[in-house]
C-alpha cells in the first residue's frame, strides 16, 4: 500500500529513501515553490533524504542501479549507475550514469531509447499497435543491458527497473478492460498483455542467472485501472464555491487548448509534438505566468498532480504572499465546509457523489517539507467517467478537456521474495510502499 493521496509523483522517492513525501521533499514533478504561487520542475538530485543504495554504498557494499525512476544520481558510488535511460519520465538531458564513461558505453553497445514520451492526445489506432512494437523490442533491450551488468557479478545489491508497464498501463487500457474495451483493430491482441509477458520472459532470463544463495525481490511499484476523475472540471468547481468568476486560465488555455485537439488534423498536431521542445518552455512559461497571477485572489486552488486524485493548496497567511485563510480554526472550518459542498456534487450521468473522500494532508503527513505539499487531498470516486457534474451551489459544471491517457494508477503494489533465508508463505496485510528499503 502506497501514500495517501500523494503515491503517484511520490511513491518511487518513498521506496528508495523509506521515508514520506514530507521528509524526502518530492510528490509531483511540477511542484507550488513555497512563498510563492509558481510552480517548478523538482530535480531528485534535490530530494532531502538519501536513496538506500548510496547509504550502502558509503557502508562499503558494492552496488549496481539501473533505471530506478525520479532517482538522483550517486556520484562517488561503490559501483554503477544508470538514469534515464528508458524510463516513462526523464530528469536528465540524456543518459546519466556512474562513472561518467559508463553512458557512452552503453550507448553504444544498447543504442538509445525509441520510445520517448508515451503522453499523446491524438494518437491513431495504428499508433497503438507500432508503440507496443516499440515497448515490447525496449524490454528485450533493457534485459540485455541489465543481463551484461549481472554477469559481472560480486554485486551486493543489483536493482533494475523496467518502466515498459507503465507506459502500457496508461496508454493501452481502453484497448485492455473487458468493461471498457474500444479495440480499434480486432483480432489482434490485448497490446497491454502482450507488454506484461516481454516483462514476465525478461524477468525469467533474469531469475535464471542468479543462484539458489541469492535474495530476489519482484516489486510493482503501484498498480492501474480506468482514467475516472473530475481534475478536468474541479478548479472551476472551486472559484464558483467561492463565487469567484472563471479564471483567467479557464477562459484563455483550456478553451485554445480544446480548439487545438478539435480543428487541427492528427498528421499536423503530431508535427507540431515533434518540433514542440524548443517552444515548449515558453509556452509552459506563460501558463504558468498565467495560472499564478489568478491564484493570488483565490481562497484555494489546484496544484498539477496526476489523475488518481486531486492536490488542492490553500491561499495561507503568512506561507502564501496574499494569503487569505488564516491557519488554525479558521483553516479547520474552511476545509470542513470545502469537504461538505465537494461530496455534494454529483455526477449527472450515474446520479451518484463524484468525490469518495477529502483528506488534510497533515492528518496524515508529518516532516519538515510538509507545508512544500498540497493541504487537501481529493479523492476520486472511480466508478464512471466524470464528464458533467452538479450540486445546488455550483450548478452544472461541463469537463472542457480530455485526457491523453485511458489507464490511471491504483494505490495498491505487488512484491514477491524468494531466498534461502526467506520462509514461504503469504503476508496476509498489506505493508507500506516505505518498508522496502528498510527491508
Amino acid at each position: 500500500e502506497n501514500e495517501v493521496g500523494l503515491y503517484t509523483g511520490a511513491v518511487w522517492p518513498s521506496i528508495y529513501t523509506g521515508v514520506s513525501a514530507a521528509r524526502h521533499g518530492l510528490y509531483y514533478s511540477h511542484q507550488i515553490r513555497t512563498g510563492t504561487y509558481r510552480t517548478y520542475p523538482f530535480h531528485p538530485n534535490d530530494l532531502k533524504c538519501p536513496p538506500f543504495w548510496k547509504v550502502l554504498s558509503d557502508a562499503g557494499y558494492r552496488v549496481a542501479v539501473i533505471d530506478v525512476p525520479h532517482a538522483p544520481l550517486s556520484k562517488g558510488l561503490n559501483g554503477i549507475q544508470v538514469v534515464d535511460w528508458a524510463n516513462h519520465d526523464f530528469h536528465f538531458p540524456s543518459v546519466a550514469c556512474w562513472p561518467p564513461g559508463l553512458a557512452q558505453e552503453i550507448t553504444q553497445r544498447f543504442g538509445v531509447d525509441e520510445v520517448g514520451s508515451c503522453e499523446a492526445a491524438d494518437r491513431g489506432p495504428e499508433e497503438y499497435w507500432e508503440l507496443r512494437d516499440k515497448l515490447i523490442e525496449r524490454v528485450d533491450r533493457k534485459c540485455k543491458l541489465v543481463e551484461h551488468f549481472l554477469a559481472q557479478g560480486d554485486w551486493d545489491l543489483f536493482l533494475a527497473v523496467f518502466a515498459d508497464s507503465h507506459c502500457a498501463g496508461h496508454q493501452f487500457w481502453h484497448l485492455h478492460d473487458a468493461e471498457n474495451a474500444q479495440l480499434e483493430t480486432p483480432g489482434r491482441g490485448d497490446p497491454l498483455k502482450d507488454v506484461y509477458v516481454a516483462l514476465d520472459n525478461a524477468i525469467g532470463r533474469l531469475l535464471d542467472q542468479v543462484d539458489s544463495d541469492t535474495t530476489v525481490m519482484v516489486f510493482t511499484s503501484h498498480g492501474m485501472g480506468m482514467v475516472h476523475d473530475g481534475n478536468a472540471v474541479l478548479d472551476e468547481i472551486l472559484c464558483r464555491l467561492e463565487g469567484a468568476t472563471a479564471s483567467d486560465a479557464h477562459k484563455v488555455l483550456y478553451p485554445v487548448r480544446s480548439a487545438y485537439r478539435q480543428i487541427l488534423p492528427a498528421s499536423l498536431r503530431r508535427y507540431l509534438r515533434a518540433v514542440a521542445g524548443s517552444v515548449f518552455p515558453i509556452v509552459a512559461y506563460a501558463d504558468d505566468l498565467l495560472i499564478a497571477r489568478d491564484r493570488r485572489a483565490r481562497k484555494c486552488f489546484m496544484l498539477p498532480y496526476n489523475s488518481n486524485c486531486a492536490a488542492i493548496r490553500v491561499n495561507l497567511v503568512g506561507r502564501e504572499p496574499e494569503g487569505r485563510i488564516h491557519p488554525g480554526v479558521e483553516f479547520d472550518a474552511f476545509f470542513e465546509a470545502l469537504a461538505t459542498d465537494l461530496k455534494e456534487i454529483i455526477n449527472l450521468d450515474t446520479g451518484r457523489p463524484i468525490i469518495k473522500e477529502v483528506l488534510k494532508t497533515a492528518d496524515h503527513y508529518a516532516g519538515e517539507h510538509l507545508y512544500d505539499l498540497p493541504d487537501i487531498i481529493v479523492r476520486y470516486n472511480r466508478d464512471a467517467r466524470i464528464r458533467r457534474v452538479h450540486s445546488a451551489k455550483i450548478g452544472e459544471v461541463v469537463a472542457k478537456s480530455s485526457a491523453t491517457r485511458t489507464g490511471e494508477h491504483c494505490p495498491q503494489g505487488l512484491f514477491f521474495v524468494s531466498g534461502s533465508n526467506i520462509r514461504p508463505g503469504h503476508i496476509n496485510q498489506a505493508v507500506s510502499g516505505m518498508d522496502l528499503a528498510p527491508t
